[in-house]
C-alpha cells in the first residue's frame, strides 16, 4: 500500500491508470456501458418517434433560415452531451469505487460498485445537479451573455457592418475561448467533488468546498488529464466515424446494398460512439481517483495515515474504496 500512495508526476499517475485500466477492463467497462445505453436509448427513441432535430422543419419551404437551423442543431447537440455528461455523473461513484478498490488491492465486482452508488443514491444525485452546474451550466450562460453583449455593443457602434471591424470581430469571438477556459477551470476545480462525497462520506456544498481546497495546486494537472483521455475519445470517435462512412458509401454504391437508410446508419453511429464511451469514460474515473490520493498525500500525509491504520495503531477516521460500501451497510 505504501508504494502505491505516494506522490507521483502526472506521467505516472496515467501510466498507473491505464495500468489498472488494462487490469480490469471489462470490470470497468461492465459499469461504463450503463450510462452509454442509456443514452443509446434515448436517442433511439428520439430518432424513430420525437425526431428533435427535424422539430424545425421548415428550412426546405424558406420558413427558417439556414443560420436558424444550425442553431437548432447545436442546440440540440447542446442538450444531449449535457444529459449524457448528467448519466456520467450519476455512475461516477461506482467506477470511482471500482478504481479505489484496485488501488488499495481490495476484491470487488460490478454488483458491489453498483451498490455502492445506490447506497447514497439521492446524495448523488443532488450532487450531479449541482455539478452539472457549476461546471458546465453557469459558465456556459456566463459565456452566451458575454458574447451577446459583444455583439450588442458591436453592432451598436457600428463595428460588424460590412466591412467589419477586425478588432471588434476578434474581441467578439474571444468570448468563445475565455468561455472555454472556464468551464475547464471550474472542472478542474471541483473534479474532487465525487471522490470526496463518496471516499468521505461528504453531501452537496461540503463536497463542493473540499473539491475547490484539495485540488489546489493541481488543476493544471486535472486540466491535462483530462484533456488527454479526452483526446484518445475524440480520436477513436473520429476513425469511428469515418469508417463507418466508407462502409455505408461501398455498401451502398459498390455491392448495392440500397436498402440502407439513415436511419440505420445513424442507429449504427449512434451504437458506435456509445460503444467507444464505455470504454474511454472509466479512464477518467481511475485518473481523478489517482490525482485524488496523490493530493491528499501531499497536502495531509495520507500514506502514513493508511499505513498506521494497517498496522492497528489508528482507527479509520473515513471510509475508502470497499470500506466505504461496508460502512453504508452496517449504518443500514
Amino acid at each position: 500500500m505504501a508504494a502505491l500512495l505516494r506522490p507521483m508526476n502526472l506521467g505516472e499517475i496515467l501510466d498507473r491508470a491505464f495500468e489498472i485500466y488494462r487490469k480490469r477492463l471489462w470490470l470497468f467497462v461492465g459499469v461504463g456501458v450503463l450510462p452509454a445505453t442509456a443514452m443509446l436509448a434515448l436517442r433511439s427513441v428520439d430518432i424513430a418517434w420525437v425526431q428533435t432535430n427535424n422539430l424545425v422543419n421548415g428550412f426546405s419551404d424558406g420558413e427558417v433560415t439556414r443560420g436558424g437551423y444550425i442553431a437548432w442543431s447545436w442546440l440540440v447537440a447542446y442538450g444531449y452531451s449535457h444529459i449524457s455528461g448528467f448519466l456520467m455523473l450519476l455512475i461516477f461513484p461506482a467506477l470511482l469505487q471500482l478504481a479505489s478498490c484496485e488501488v488499495f488491492g481490495d476484491s470487488t465486482t460490478i454488483i458491489s460498485s453498483l451498490r455502492f452508488a445506490l447506497a447514497r443514491w439521492r446524495s448523488f444525485l443532488w450532487l450531479a445537479v449541482l455539478v452539472l452546474a457549476t461546471v458546465l451550466i453557469f459558465p456556459e450562460i456566463l459565456t452566451f451573455g458575454l458574447l451577446f453583449a459583444a455583439v450588442t455593443v458591436a453592432d451598436k457602434l457600428d463595428l460588424l457592418g460590412n466591412p467589419p471591424n477586425v478588432p471588434a470581430v476578434i474581441a467578439v469571438l474571444l468570448t468563445i475561448p475565455a468561455g472555454l477556459v472556464l468551464i475547464l477551470w471550474a472542472k478542474a476545480c471541483l473534479s474532487f467533488s465525487v471522490p470526496t462525497a463518496a471516499f468521505e462520506n461528504l453531501t452537496g456544498f461540503r463536497a463542493l468546498r473540499r473539491s475547490w481546497s484539495l485540488t489546489r495546486g493541481s488543476r493544471r494537472r486535472i486540466i491535462v488529464a483530462w484533456l488527454a483521455i479526452m483526446v484518445c475519445y475524440w480520436v477513436l470517435a473520429l476513425a469511428a466515424r469515418y469508417a463507418l462512412k466508407w462502409i455505408v458509401y461501398f455498401l451502398y454504391y459498390a455491392a448495392h446494398f440500397h436498402w440502407l437508410r439513415q436511419h440505420l446508419v445513424s442507429q449504427v453511429a449512434l451504437i458506435l460512439y456509445g460503444t467507444i464511451e464505455a470504454f474511454v469514460a472509466p479512464i477518467y474515473a481511475i485518473a481523478i481517483t489517482l490525482l485524488y490520493y496523490d493530493q491528499r498525500v501531499r497536502k495531509e500525509g495520507f500514506d502514513l495515515e493508511k499505513m498506521m491504520e494497517a498496522a492497528g495503531l489508528v482507527a479509520a477516521p473515513k471510509a475508502d474504496g470497499a470500506g466505504a460500501l461496508a460502512a453504508e451497510s452496517d449504518k443500514a
